[in-house]
């Protein structure tokens, strides 16, 4: 209440600065109607009126009767409105004051003192607020207070707030042969407070004096008749010596005796209750005595020290008046208080054991000896479990049950959930499906067959690996007179009278069922991070007839499949339709014919080789970076004869096609997530059948930029290409998730996934996956408060977690979603024509992920992401932004240590100069490692590939 009040106090005195030193009242007056106005609607009080006097009255009885809260909004205002409404009133000059105080005065036959008294009270009160009557009042409380000092110097003593008199008297002790005087503090009863004010000091101090001398001589004839009773030679407790010392040495008081002192209390203790004092002060005692507790289910009592505190004046008036002393019934109580009070707190804990070990179902035997195995140790002597230390028990109690506890969970979880994978998927099993396998190479039409198939079906689904080639399946199937929908993650084109849908695997519904599914590029099934897609449409997918199109390393997978599923599998062989050939040298940067694709593996490897062709050539780039829009645009423009090569990583090697003749690798080895490593065989394929599209070449060449790479190349070429392995990946669905939540009792997401990948087992070829940027998601999410399905939606959303910019937008949605607010879209700043560097390039590509993020999320959370149509408009101009930053040829690469250009040939992110000062900085902590283990290439490789 008292920090209440002084926060008002400081908010009054607050606003009176912007009103110039006037209170609110007056000072809002002078505010004009228009920041009234904005003062409601910031407030979110404002009802249409513009009516100043009304608006004036409605904020002064909101200031009147508002909480801090209010105050502190309309203050803020102010504040940041940054105005001085100014008193128009002419300011009180002090001389003014100090003339009105000594006219008023003049009226009062004052002395000296009173005169300097009377105008030292007043000249801090406002001149309009000084009164006679006020005066008059100080006045005479100055004077009452004087005689109150004149008349406690004449009697000696002092007056207390009740206007009693306080003061000390001598009384006279004899103790047989013994007599000395002691100074005693005497109260006299409260004195008439109306003849202290009107009666004069010649008065009043003869009639209190007698009144002292009586009361001092009651005192003195109390004292005497206590001497008298005291039996000094056989006193219950006291000796002689001990009654007349303490008598003596005793403090002055109003108490005939004084409080005994600790050491004859610890004796009288000891002597006649055989307990011991183990402390004591002035007015408190403590008592300790050594108590033994039973405890259930414990042959050995709990031993813990019982202390008593005791009041040391009641004490020692028991034992002067030799009363009988009633410790003993005072501890025999209090103990069992305390003891009843810690049962209370050890069934508490008990309790909570118990519930915590449901699963385990306990005896109580065995649940008691384990709480008191971690409880005693903490106890020590003292019967009490605290906060802490029922936290601490409980901590280790969850540990000590730990392992057994997950393993009765196990034991639940899998008893009730599903562990055949396919029965997740009741619509696809109540169908008779049939599978066909179109297997073959790049180029060998077995992608073109599925989609005459899926044409001529009265209903259909193309389920594509890429948002981009689920566009190009939905406008060929368009093309072709068929009514069609596009479904991606983050963009749909809805027709209501479609039979065909289009979309990328993610976004199957496993709830429309159809006559044919299409589903490409099923090798993807063997893919670390997506290949869950891929088994989950296989065996789920609700379509009469499955094609599947694929390389011959995916034989054995869907052979495996379909025998799991038992439906028949038919595979139907294509064979490419012209030929590849094999460059037999390498060919040089500078004798690169048109048509010609380079092959580079990382984003920062094709824009350097893209810079490095514009000098030469018209130059297209595709990397996984760039959005869908840019890509399609740019293979448009080398499609089109616009530009005559085309750099790219191995984002085309699935589905994009391009009258490529001539097929370049600038590297034979990629970082794949984990590690860098020597392309497989299968890449290499994938990636080289890309070149001498069918009907636009006789023939496809396969080459590389340096003899090395072509060596690696070759040897790949015609290498059998390896199976993919099993068993699958397969992801927890939301069912499964809210499986184990329920059966562990779990929040957290994270803890969730990590206990189905760890302990999920599935009749099949299937394991559960891992998914780092799931794991990583979830770990944010987990962070604030939300249910379980929305935390699964952002954690399954296509978050790239190596950009800081994406991930700084993910964690201002899920902070938005947990306070239930509408999440705008923030558009990035002004764009110019294009990219100045690298560096203002990856920042837009990061934004299109960003818009990405955004419109996936608008698509299943769309109550709260409202801006969808505003981030569709700024993606097309980001895009645009992106394809103009491509079409330039000024891009430098630069150090990334200190900012200067690279070489244009360099492989590495750093300089020379910079790559010297890192090995010298390493020099001491890697003296152990001989130079020769690892040469100066090898580390800036490392420190290239780090990045």
């Amino acid at each position: 209440m008292a920090k209440k009040k002084k926060k008002m106090i400081k908010l009054n005195q607050s606003i009176r600065h912007f009103f110039g030193d006037e209170g609110f009242d007056e000072g809002i007056e002078r505010v004009p109607t228009e920041s009234l106005i904005a003062l409601a609607h910031t407030l979110g009080i404002f009802n249409g009126t513009t009516d100043k006097p009304t608006l004036v009255k409605m904020f002064r009885r909101l200031w009147s009767e508002g909480e801090t809260e209010i105050r502190t909004l309309i203050v803020d205002f102010f504040r940041n409105e940054g105005r001085i409404y100014p008193n128009p009133k002419p300011r009180e000059k002090p001389h003014e004051r100090e003339d009105k105080i000594d006219e008023l005065l003049e009226a009062f036959e004052l002395s000296a003192d009173e005169r300097r008294a009377l105008h030292a009270s007043f000249i801090d009160i406002r001149t309009r607020k000084i009164t006679p009557e006020k005066i008059a009042a100080k006045l005479e409380h100055i004077r009452y207070v004087r005689k109150r000092e004149q008349l406690e110097k004449a009697l000696e003593g002092k007056f207390d707030f009740d206007d009693t008199l306080e003061y000390y008297a001598p009384i006279h002790y004899t103790l047989g042969e013994e007599s000395f005087s002691k100074i005693h503090i005497l109260k006299t009863a409260p004195l008439n407070e109306k003849r202290l004010h009107e009666e004069s000091i010649e008065t009043l101090v003869p009639e209190i004096t007698e009144l002292k001398a009586a009361l001092t001589h009651q005192k003195q004839l109390q004292t005497d008749a206590f001497l008298a009773s005291l039996n000094l030679s056989s006193h219950r407790y006291l000796n002689r010596e001990q009654i007349i010392s303490s008598l003596k040495s005793a403090p002055p008081s109003v108490q005939t005796y004084g409080t005994l002192s600790s050491e004859i209390l610890r004796g009288v203790l000891t002597r006649h209750l055989h307990v011991s004092l183990t402390s004591g002060g002035t007015d408190d005692l403590i008592v300790e005595i050594d108590k033994e507790l039973p405890l259930p289910f414990r042959t050995e009592p709990f031993k813990y020290r019982f202390s008593l505190h005791l009041d040391a004046a009641e004490i020692s008036r028991q034992i002067w008046q030799e009363e009988d002393l009633v410790i003993a019934s005072m501890i025999e109580k209090q103990s069992a208080e305390e003891e009843h009070a810690f049962l209370g707190e050890l069934n508490y804990l008990i309790d909570e054991c118990r519930t915590r070990s449901k699963l385990l179902d306990l005896r109580d035997e065995d649940l008691y000896l384990i709480v008191y195995e971690l409880l005693i140790p903490y106890l020590g002597e003292i019967p009490h479990i605290s906060a802490k230390t029922s936290r601490r028990v409980l901590f280790s109690f969850d540990q000590r049950i730990a392992n057994e506890l997950l393993k009765r969970q196990r034991q639940e979880l899998l008893g009730r959930s599903i562990r055949d994978f396919k029965n997740l998927f009741p619509l696809a099993r109540s169908l008779r499906r049939k599978l066909v396998f179109h297997i073959g190479p790049t180029n060998s039409g077995k992608t073109y067959t599925a989609f005459q198939n899926l044409r001529m079906a009265g209903t259909g689904y193309y389920l594509a690996p890429l948002r981009l080639l689920a566009l190009e399946g939905y406008e060929t199937l368009k093309e072709e007179g068929v009514s069609v929908s596009l479904i991606t993650g983050e963009e749909q084109l809805l027709d209501e009278d479609a039979t065909h849908i289009s979309s990328t695997i993610e976004m199957l519904n496993f709830e429309v069922e159809v006559d044919c599914c299409v589903i490409d590029e099923v090798q993807m099934i063997g893919d670390r991070d997506r290949g869950w897609a891929w088994a989950n449409a296989i065996i789920g997918a609700p379509a009469k007839t499955i094609i599947m199109t694929g390389s011959e390393n995916a034989r054995e997978a869907v052979t495996a499949l379909a025998e799991y599923l038992g439906e028949p599998l038919e595979i139907i062989e294509f064979q490419r339709k012209n030929p590849l050939e094999l460059l037999k040298t390498p060919t040089p940067i500078d004798a690169i014919q048109p048509k010609t694709a380079v092959i580079a593996f990382t984003r920062a490897n094709a824009l350097r080789l893209k810079q490095q062709l514009s000098k030469t050539y018209r130059t297209s780039v595709i990397y996984g970076n760039l959005s869908p829009e840019v890509r399609r645009e740019e293979a448009r423009r080398f499609r089109e004869g616009e530009t005559d090569i085309l750099v790219a990583t191995d984002a085309i090697s699935m589905g994009l096609n391009l009258p490529i003749k001539t097929l370049l690798f600038s590297k034979a080895d990629k970082f794949d997530g984990q590690n860098q490593r020597t392309l497989s065989a299968g890449e290499v394929q994938q990636i080289a059948g890309r070149s001498g599209r069918y009907g636009l070449s006789e023939k496809g060449y396969v080459g590389a930029l340096s003899a090395d790479v072509l060596k690696t190349i070759s040897s790949l070429f015609n290498r059998p290409a390896q199976p993919v392995a099993i068993p699958f990946n397969v992801m927890a669905n939301f069912d499964h998730i809210m499986l184990v939540s329920t059966i562990l009792e779990e929040k957290s997401l994270s803890a969730i996934i990590a206990f189905f990948v760890d302990n999920m087992k599935f009749e099949g070829p299937f394991r559960a996956a891992n998914l780092e940027s799931m794991s990583e998601a979830s770990a944010i999410v987990d962070r604030y408060d939300l249910d379980m399905r929305t935390k699964f939606t952002l954690a399954t959303a296509p978050l790239s977690t190596s950009s800081p910019l994406v991930m700084a937008a993910f964690e201002r949605y899920v902070r938005a979603l947990e306070q239930k607010k509408p999440i705008a879209f923030i558009p990035p700043q002004r764009l110019g024509s294009y990219a100045l560097s690298m560096e203002e390039l990856q920042d837009a590509e990061d934004r299109i992920k960003e818009i990405s993020l955004y419109l996936w999320l608008s698509y299943r959370l769309g109550e709260f992401f409202i801006d969808a149509e505003k981030a569709r408009s700024f993606r097309g101009e980001l895009n645009r932004f992106i394809e103009n930053s491509l079409q330039q040829s000024h891009f430098v690469p630069r150090c990334k240590t200190c900012g200067k250009p690279l070489p244009p040939q360099s492989e590495f992110a750093i300089c020379q100069s910079c790559f010297n000062q890192l090995n010298r900085s390493k020099q001491a902590p890697r003296s152990a490692i001989s130079p020769s283990n690892r040469t100066a290439k090898d580390s800036r490789k490392s420190f290239h590939h780090g990045r």
